[in-house]
């Protein structure tokens, strides 16, 4: 499962889009604001087998997070989509899809200032989408020093990258995949959809295609093309949590040709649990790159 795919998606969804990153103390309202709000959907909902969750770092007691409600509407076995949508559409929301993450459904809305602003989205009760809001929100409720460690690292990214949505989600990340692994979540995936997940929540890349091959063993260049252009994704595969990690020369200068792209809260390297990704602009650089003395393995034992 891989982890981060919403937040980079989700940015133009709704009408309380994210335009400055915004991170405040937990508020004891923030429960009560979401029982209005989920008033709000089951009487348009009345008669629809669903439920209304809060999810979300809001649905924590204790950690910091944006304002915003983020809500799932779990539709249970047998129950019509269309029928939600359509009870939704006809009472103030939008249906804009999926926006990218099988599963979940994305409404935004126009004018509803009776409420906190919110994320609303629609899933069934099988999906591995909600499986994975749910037993975040579990893990994080239950285990405090997770909970207050994901708080610091949200504070002091939004303060470090407060008009820059992409960053801020790029410099969480690595405590996001810490905790994932801890709840169970993260999960070995194929390299290419890995690939894919990093060079879009990571990167801020809008992915159109991506196709990979093995350059080398345990090294595979995947070609990223994008809605900002073409680019080659370098990825040094990891056989276990024990495998070296690949790191680089601090002596490469700024202006070096095989000197990768930083993600988006500019990191040299992006690593994660299965893989280190290092991004270029052009093959050449990464093939260069590979055979340069930039880079070095370090042992993690």
């Amino acid at each position: 499962m891989s982890p981060i795919k919403e937040e980079n998606r989700d940015i133009n969804a709704n009408s309380a889009n994210t335009r400055r990153v915004e991170v405040v103390p937990y508020d004891p309202a923030w429960p009560v604001r979401f029982e209005e709000i989920r008033g709000h959907l089951l009487s348009i909902l009345s008669g629809q087998d669903v439920r209304v969750e809060h999810v979300g770092s809001t649905s924590v007691p204790g950690l910091a997070a944006k304002p915003i409600i983020d809500i799932d509407i779990v539709l249970k076995v047998g129950e019509s989509f269309e029928a939600v949508k359509n009870a939704l559409e006809a009472n103030g929301y939008t249906h804009v899809g999926d926006l990218g993450i099988n599963g979940r459904e994305v409404f935004k809305y126009d004018n509803k200032p009776q409420l906190m602003s919110h994320h609303l989205y629609a899933l069934s009760a099988g999906s591995e989408e909600l499986k994975r809001h749910l037993t975040f929100r579990d893990w994080l409720r239950t285990h405090p020093e997770d909970r207050d460690a994901y708080a610091q690292v949200k504070l002091a990214a939004a303060q470090q990258f407060p008009d820059d949505i992409g960053a801020y989600i790029d410099a969480k990340s690595d405590i996001i995949f810490t905790i994932y692994q801890r709840c169970g979540l993260y999960q070995a995936q194929s390299l290419s959809e890995l690939a894919c997940s990093v060079a879009n929540n990571r990167y801020n890349l809008r992915v159109e295609n991506l196709t990979c091959r093995q350059v080398q063993p345990g090294i595979v260049l995947c070609e990223v093309q994008a809605e900002q252009g073409t680019f080659c994704l370098l990825a040094w595969e990891k056989a276990d949590s024990t495998s070296s990690e690949i790191s680089l020369d601090q002596g490469i200068p700024e202006s070096a040709t095989e000197r990768p792209l930083p993600t988006a809260s500019g990191q040299p390297l992006c690593t994660t649990p299965f893989a280190t990704f290092a991004l270029f602009t052009s093959e050449q650089d990464a093939q260069s790159f590979i055979t340069s003395k930039a880079w070095h393995r370090k042992n993690n034992l």
